[in-house]
């Protein structure tokens, strides 16, 4: 019995004790168009670069139009035509960056505008100057609700388990 109420009260402090930061990060990218590619650079919110992160580009067709990795320092130069086959402006590229773990970037180039309108708006940087998004944000909504759910029955389990190891233990003794 003393053992549960030791870590009924352990559990009850932590949960009272408020929110600790957390040590999980998202994905982003910065960009750098002084030269004649427009050069990104994808890292981490904490400020780690995605080195040897795999790229691919796809055409506004729907066709991959390159792959390939970023470098040790996370940049990749993107030089994509101005014009789309048919001859219109406004071709969207679609760069989806993926480290292979999970952190995943996906952003839209348009070549036809230098101040880089074409590319989306994703929310405030986490950091200063990288622009992304959290890990767990750009999942889908049904993933979020399965997981609030399993941690809800986990976190309820745990005084079943606990009256159930009290119980065997008294019936060893």
């Amino acid at each position: 019995m003393m053992a549960f109420l030791r870590s009924t009260n352990l559990a009850l402090a932590l949960l009272l004790a408020g929110p600790l930061p957390a040590l999980a990060h998202g994905a982003g990218w910065q960009i750098d168009q002084s030269q004649s590619a427009t050069v990104y650079q994808f890292g981490y919110t904490d400020g780690t670069a995605m080195m040897f992160a795999e790229v691919t580009i796809t055409g506004p067709d729907g066709n991959i139009w390159q792959k390939g990795r970023t470098d040790r320092a996370g940049h990749f130069a993107v030089a994509t035509p101005s014009l789309s086959r048919d001859g219109e402006t406004g071709a969207h590229w679609r760069i989806m960056v993926s480290d292979g773990m999970g952190h995943q970037v996906i952003l839209t180039h348009s070549p036809d505008t230098p101040d880089m309108t074409g590319v989306s708006k994703p929310p405030e940087p986490a950091t200063p100057g990288l622009r992304g998004t959290g890990a767990l944000v750009n999942l889908p909504i049904w993933v979020s609700i399965l997981f609030g759910i399993s941690l809800i029955a986990n976190l309820a389990f745990i005084p079943v388990w606990l009256r159930r190891r009290q119980k065997h233990r008294s019936m060893q003794e």
